[in-house]
């Protein structure tokens, strides 16, 4: 049923294989942007995208997990307002912003700018 325990190493293999999921997901997008879409050369620069996405997605997690108070907040809506939601939930970077982030960097490539320069107009 829905509410019996599971065994131990099948908890394992599946929490790996979720592990596993949110990694790929957190590399995946700066991968596809420095990779395929600007096309750099340097995988020095795709590295420190892809170590810039899973530092930013821990320190937001950590954020998320610990439910901060907001100073004030009691005063002005009447409770106490917190950011993060005190629930362990990975933060991560999005897919939803790479065909607009390619179609920017492909017109501005077809104008004959530099993919760097264009990357950096990006951001």
């Amino acid at each position: 049923g829905k509410d019996e325990p599971i065994p131990i190493f099948l908890a394992l293999i599946m929490g790996l294989q979720h592990a596993f999921a949110m990694v790929g997901g957190l590399i995946t997008p700066p991968l596809v942007v420095f990779k395929f879409t600007i096309g750099f050369p340097l995988v020095e620069l795709q590295q420190y995208a892809i170590s810039a996405a899973l530092i930013t997605s821990g320190i937001c997690t950590i954020i998320n997990i610990a439910k901060f108070p907001i100073p004030g907040s009691k005063a002005i809506f009447g409770r106490v307002m917190y950011i993060g939601s005190g629930i362990l939930s990975v933060m991560g970077t999005s897919f939803t912003f790479l065909p607009i982030f390619e179609i920017g960097i492909r017109q501005m490539k077809a104008q004959g700018i530099d993919a760097q320069v264009a990357y950096g107009k990006m951001l």
